[in-house]
């Protein structure tokens, strides 16, 4: 039997994509989806555009507010981000025969063997 070759996914964004696929109009605005953590509200999820402009994962909302005052944000659905990673793992089930939800932004695939479908690892 071949070595197991896993395939480790991790979608940064995964929160914040899930937020402009429910609200398009959002695209163009830097959006940060926000979680509580330790009794504070920090930046869970990042769209491009607040990244860009120097915001990252785990900071203050307060501190974001003050380097982008346009920040729009959205609170986090630990519910629906996890449906969206369910989804995303069936999607991704059509290129591997085991694929594994890594909550809360992760998906791990047994990609042993499958390569060769795809035109090899190179490809």
């Amino acid at each position: 039997m071949p070595p197991r070759r896993i395939l480790s996914l991790w979608f940064p964004r995964l929160a914040a994509e899930r937020v402009l696929r429910a609200e398009p109009g959002l695209a163009e605005a830097p959006l940060a989806v926000v979680a509580e953590a330790c009794g504070a509200l920090v930046l869970a999820s990042l769209g491009a555009g607040a990244e860009a402009a120097g915001l990252g994962r785990g900071m203050t909302l307060g501190d974001a507010r003050a380097i982008l005052p346009g920040l729009v944000t959205r609170p986090a659905d630990r519910l629906r981000e996890g449906a969206f990673l369910a989804a995303l793992a069936r999607w991704a089930g059509r290129f591997s025969p085991r694929v594994a939800a890594e909550p809360p932004d992760g998906l791990m695939l047994d990609v042993t063997g499958c390569a060769r479908l795809f035109g090899g690892e190179a490809g």
